[in-house]
């Protein structure tokens, strides 16, 4: 069976993590600077928008303090990439000139749109 759309943003996620978690020591945790180049380089809006992301996210989410981040609290990070994301298109379409209603996202056939428009 092919994979669903969901099903391939999940692997690039995972292999996005590993792409960058390989580079430094334990190859499956993320150090500040591996995290820092991922950010800058997969996720420069993000990184725009909170300038000190690295050190903040790294200090907020190493649970065990051991100064890297394993894939369970890297999921933190995509938790909050994916609503500042989701605010920023909200955002965008309250923006006057934007004709009110264009999502630019879909909120995917019969799902309705859940805010009252």
């Amino acid at each position: 069976m092919a994979q669903t759309e969901m099903e391939k943003h999940c692997e690039g996620i995972i292999n996005g993590f590993h792409k960058f978690s390989i580079r430094v020591d334990h190859h499956d945790m993320l150090s500040i600077g591996e995290l820092k180049q991922l950010l800058e380089q997969q996720l420069p809006t993000y990184l725009k928008k909170n300038k000190d992301a690295a050190k903040v996210l790294m200090e907020e989410l190493d649970k065990d303090k051991n100064k890297q981040l394993d894939f369970a609290e890297f999921m933190g990070v995509i938790t909050r990439v994916l609503i500042f994301s989701h605010d920023n298109i909200h955002k965008k379409e309250k923006e006057p000139g934007t004709g009110g209603h264009g999502h630019g996202h879909s909120h995917g056939p019969g799902q309705g749109h859940g805010h009252g428009h």
